[in-house]
């Protein structure tokens, strides 16, 4: 297995094993992204920007379903690492189904909660009656997809817990391939309109669900569902690991709709329709960021399911360096394609063009800090700490991005709603550098006595 090959030894970890391992993660975390850019690319360029400020005003929805999800995969994915890491392969597989059933009920009671109050919720969120329609239409294609939703994420995350990120990219990317054809036919030939671009969203990740489940049930490696003996608190248990991530997409939700209100009150629709491009472009470069991190959470859990700490030592030496110069790189190619990237969603030189790409470069600085942020986040949950990865995802997505969306557009207008973000993040890093350092000490600690198949996270 090629997770064991890079881990056996120390000596034997090499930063092209590493990247090798982590690519097909992070071309997932790409082909994730166009689930979102493609919608948005082609209902802005086949039925307008409106439709695009729909789309977005809806989001918070998804935000909610797939954050439910998250926190079941990001959390039990790294605890089943940990323990296929430790030998404990019947516990895996435990966790992986207890996750599954949580997850379909939690999400379930969610949707149908919506669906029964959803012409109040969308006002909320900020539809208009102009966007109105649109929002209905959208919202209720997610709403009833929502078992392929939270069934593509459970999948994807717990694949690469079994050491098969190769196939986690296929089970993606033949959803997004699925996505962009389907938007070509429904939405530019058979003007189906926003219609058509959930329906798009919706089959590819039933076909994505559809090759997970075929994964698990032919070609899995070590993990396979075990449903008997499953308890309600490992259930809860691998939520609150996982909880960063249920965190960020509710305070995605939630900055969401501050962001349309706020820039609806500056700039009226055109405002909420530049947001919008910005938030699929960040989705495409910060990408990277998530990819990496993501890619090589397994591998932090493995080894310290095996008590190899000087493994998970070399593997946070890797990505700091990483941290350390991708940043730039990522920032200086938002800013040279910015009229480019943005040019893809508005026509050059109307309102919505020219608010998108101030915007972007502006908004784009939080690229700079926001890597070591999220691969902080990430690594605490690969190693079982999800209640302090919490702490930084809900500072750097939530609490100090609200306070500064609220205060700086009073101070700087437009300009302020576009600042917000990057300084949430300046401030977060000073909590990361914390955390980083008095959780590495913990684990490090713990693991003092521990020698490889021991149940570490007991």
């Amino acid at each position: 297995m090629m997770m064991e090959k890079i881990l056996m030894q120390p000596k034997q970890v090499r930063f092209g094993k590493v990247v090798k391992f982590i690519l097909p993660t992070y071309l997932t975390s790409l082909f994730n992204t166009l689930y979102t850019i493609v919608d948005g690319i082609f209902v802005s360029a086949c039925v307008g920007t409106n439709a695009l400020a729909a789309i977005n005003i809806v989001y918070p929805i998804v935000n909610i379903l797939t954050g439910i999800a998250l926190a079941f995969a990001t959390g039990g994915g790294a605890f089943a690492a940990i323990s296929l890491g430790a030998g404990q392969k019947e516990k895996a597989g435990r966790q992986f189904s207890v996750c599954l059933v949580m997850t379909l009920l939690v999400s379930g009671l969610a949707a149908g909660w919506m669906a029964l109050c959803l012409p109040q919720l969308l006002t909320f969120l900020g539809a208009t009656p102009l966007t109105m329609a649109d929002c209905r239409v959208y919202a209720m294609i997610w709403l009833i997809g929502v078992p392929a939703v939270v069934g593509k994420e459970l999948c994807t995350y717990f694949i690469r817990a079994d050491g098969s990120p190769g196939y986690g990219f296929l089970v993606a990317a033949a959803g997004g391939i699925a996505n962009i054809l389907l938007d070509y036919v429904l939405v530019a030939k058979w003007n189906m309109g926003v219609l058509g671009a959930g329906l798009a969203t919706i089959l590819g990740l039933v076909l994505s669900c559809g090759l997970g489940i075929w994964y698990f049930c032919r070609l899995r490696r070590q993990l396979r569902p075990v449903w008997r003996g499953m308890e309600i608190k490992e259930g809860i248990r691998c939520a609150v690991n996982g909880a960063s991530e249920c965190v960020s997409q509710l305070a995605i939700a939630i900055t969401t709709v501050v962001f349309n209100r706020t820039a609806l009150a500056l700039t009226g629709e055109d405002g909420i329709a530049a947001v919008s491009i910005i938030m699929y472009l960040q989705f495409l470069f910060i990408g990277l960021y998530f990819g990496y991190s993501m890619g090589i959470a397994p591998l932090l859990s493995h080894g310290y399911g095996q008590g190899s700490i000087q493994v998970c030592r070399k593997l946070e030496r890797y990505s700091y360096r990483f941290f350390a110069v991708a940043p730039p790189l990522l920032y200086g190619l938002a800013f040279l394609s910015a009229p480019l990237a943005v040019s893809c969603f508005a026509q050059r030189g109307t309102a919505v063009w020219t608010l998108a790409l101030d915007g972007m470069r502006l908004y784009g600085l939080g690229y700079l800090v926001a890597g070591l942020n999220i691969f902080t986040a990430i690594r605490l949950t690969s190693y079982g700490k999800g209640h302090w990865s919490a702490v930084v995802t809900l500072l750097r997505s939530f609490l100090l991005l609200i306070v500064f969306l609220l205060w700086l557009p009073k101070v700087w207008g437009i300009a302020g709603l576009w600042l917000a973000m990057p300084l949430a993040e300046m401030i977060t890093i000073a909590a990361s550098v914390g955390l980083n350092q008095s959780t590495t000490r913990s684990i490090h600690k713990e693991n003092q006595n521990v020698v490889p198949g021991d149940p570490v996270t007991e």
